[in-house]
């Protein structure tokens, strides 16, 4: 019995010695690994490298988004309440603009144990301001200079809407894109945000040994960030500011560009807005007085603008008609100043009629009752189905975010939309472009393209990418584009046209198509048109005019829209211009007409 008493404890410190020796073969040589890594950590730290974000330049080269040089300005973690307190009143006094409330703040919330990094208190100091600084500042500890950057826009509201601004990243930024956690900025509309990776370049690090302290001992790796990261643009800078000139105290949108390519020479919004009013945080009363205009100068109109697009589309309309009805170019109709459809009038814009018309004359002096006639007798299938291979209805692709589709209405539409039928009558209104169609600039733009180059491009604004041309039509509309391309030379070059007398002095051959957009319904009743002059401003019409040239070999659009311009004919005087311009820059030899 005492042996086997002496057995069991004998067995038991052994099974305690085996748990021992385990336990330290665990601790000393299992775990070595780790303990490795984790003292390695403690004395080693990485700071991530942020390179400068790239430039936006124009195709010339001229500057549209810059940076400025200069330096941030930084407190190094674990500092006490009292000792925080006193760095931030140093700061104050040669920064008044400096919140010391809102600073401690923000570094109350980055510090902690597990961050050895210095927080940042102030962004960005201009280089003259700090030149004088520099050398009282850089004697405290506890402070860290760094060179920094603020983005800079030469041209103020220069093509505001299409270069887009930057701001503070937010925590859905960052959880989006990594890198905005360094940068702290991140582009937040237009080419600035669709760019915004690669503006920002790859994130270089270093790696440096430290002590105790935190105090640096050695670089021990580093890799430099790349910064192969400027973006050139189709713009033209000469272009665009001509643009700006001719939109002065106007409301609404311009696209020049290439026919073939898609890119776009000049593009702009207006009302503009000043990027650098943007640049480290806008202010609520700027804001606030941005929202609040009636002209929304905030709205992209190229894009984001949708619009009945009136008479610019009557050459798709006759493109259907010349497909799916029994009908040619030459194909002659009585139009007189109305038609009636049911009980209701379908009027021409000039109260006598247009007598007889062919598609030519159509085009040239924008007959609608031509296009209510033909409109009769073809199904709104085929007719938006044209629309939609001419770009309608759909987005152009253009790298610009967030682009709109608009509305190329059918009976599934209206029907969802307003729980009501299709009826005869809305066939008609939309062979014309009112009623509920609806587009943006830039996709009446891309249509005329189509309509000169026979395939529709890829809007673009970067210079080098991979941007499609899609051949969209059938080889019998292509065989009829001839005949578009000519209605539309007659509207803009011959007497009688609709764009002929407000272009007259242009210095090549243009062929073009104006549109006037109603925004409010006549009355069935009214006999006599009130003027659009003697109307409200936001009664009157939208004036449309867009464009291509030279005629015998198109090679760019112009497309232009002023909100409430009273009438296509009026858009001449900037179209002509425009064209005019792209002469006097070399990108087109003056034409006889």
């Amino acid at each position: 019995m005492q042996e086997l008493r002496f057995r069991f404890i004998f067995g038991f410190l052994a099974l305690v010695w085996a748990i021992l020796l385990l336990r330290i073969f665990i601790l000393t040589i299992k775990t070595n690994d780790y303990f490795e890594q984790l003292a390695l950590r403690n004395m080693t730290k990485k700071e991530i490298l942020v390179p400068t974000r790239g430039l936006i330049l124009d195709r010339n080269h001229q500057l549209l988004a810059m940076n400025e040089l200069g330096f941030s300005i930084s407190l190094v973690p674990a500092l006490k309440k009292a000792q925080l307190q006193q760095e931030l009143e140093l700061l104050q006094r040669h920064f008044p603009t400096l919140d010391t409330q809102t600073a401690a703040q923000n570094y109350h919330k980055q510090n902690s144990v597990y961050n050895h990094n210095a927080i940042q208190i102030l962004d960005f100091i201009p280089y003259d301001q700090m030149q004088t600084l520099y050398p009282k500042l850089i004697l405290d500890p506890k402070i860290t200079i760094s060179p920094a950057n603020k983005r800079h826009y030469p041209g103020n509201s220069l093509a505001s809407h299409v270069l887009g601004y930057l701001g503070a990243a937010d925590a859905k930024d960052i959880q989006t894109d990594p890198k905005s956690q360094y940068t702290h900025t991140i582009g937040k509309t237009g080419l600035e945000k669709e760019y915004n990776d690669f503006l920002q370049g790859e994130m270089g690090y270093k790696l440096v040994s430290v002590n105790a302290l935190n105090q640096e001992l050695k670089v021990l790796e580093e890799k430099q960030p790349q910064t192969n990261n400027d973006l050139v643009l189709t713009l033209d800078k000469r272009l665009q500011e001509k643009a700006d000139l001719l939109f002065v105290d106007k409301v609404g949108a311009v696209v020049v560009m290439d026919a073939h390519t898609g890119a776009i020479l000049a593009a702009g919004s207006y009302p503009e807005y000043n990027l650098n009013n943007f640049i480290g945080g806008i202010s609520v009363a700027h804001w606030r007085e941005l929202q609040d205009n009636i002209y929304n100068p905030l709205l992209n109109r190229l894009i984001n603008g949708l619009y009945p697009p009136g008479s610019v589309v009557k050459m798709g309309s006759a493109l259907s008609f010349l497909e799916y009805l029994p009908i040619t170019e030459q194909t002659e109709v009585f139009a007189p100043g109305y038609i009636e459809v049911g009980k209701r009038k379908f009027r021409d814009w000039k109260a006598g009629g247009h007598g007889k018309t062919n598609l030519y004359k159509a085009l040239k002096e924008s007959v609608d009752v031509y296009f209510y006639k033909f409109a009769q007798d073809i199904s709104i299938d085929n007719l938006t189905k044209t629309f939609r291979q001419m770009g309608f209805g759909q987005k152009t692709g253009v790298d610009l975010p967030n682009e709109f589709i608009g509305i190329l209405p059918d009976p599934g539409w209206k029907m969802k939309r307003f729980g009501d039928i299709w009826n005869m009558g809305d066939t008609l209104i939309t062979s014309i472009g009112q009623g509920s169609f609806l587009t943006t600039p830039l996709q009446v733009a891309n249509y005329t393209a189509l309509i000169a180059s026979g395939k529709l491009p890829t809007p673009h604004f970067a210079l080098k990418g991979n941007f499609k041309v899609k051949d969209v039509l059938d080889n019998f509309q292509k065989s009829k584009l001839p005949a578009l391309r000519r209605g539309m030379y007659e509207a803009c070059s011959t007497q009688g046209g609709t764009g002929y007398h407000t272009t007259r002095g242009v210095k090549v051959a243009l062929a073009c198509k104006t549109g006037t957009a109603q925004v409010v319904g006549i009355d069935q009743d009214t006999i006599k048109r009130v003027k659009e002059e003697q109307m409200e401003y936001f009664h009157r019409s939208h004036a449309w005019m867009t464009a291509f040239l030279p005629f015998k070999n198109p090679k760019y659009v112009i497309t232009v829209l002023v909100e409430h311009g009273e009438g296509g004919s009026k858009d001449g005087p900037i179209v002509k211009a425009m064209a005019n311009a792209l002469v006097d820059l070399g990108y087109l030899k003056p034409t006889a007409h």
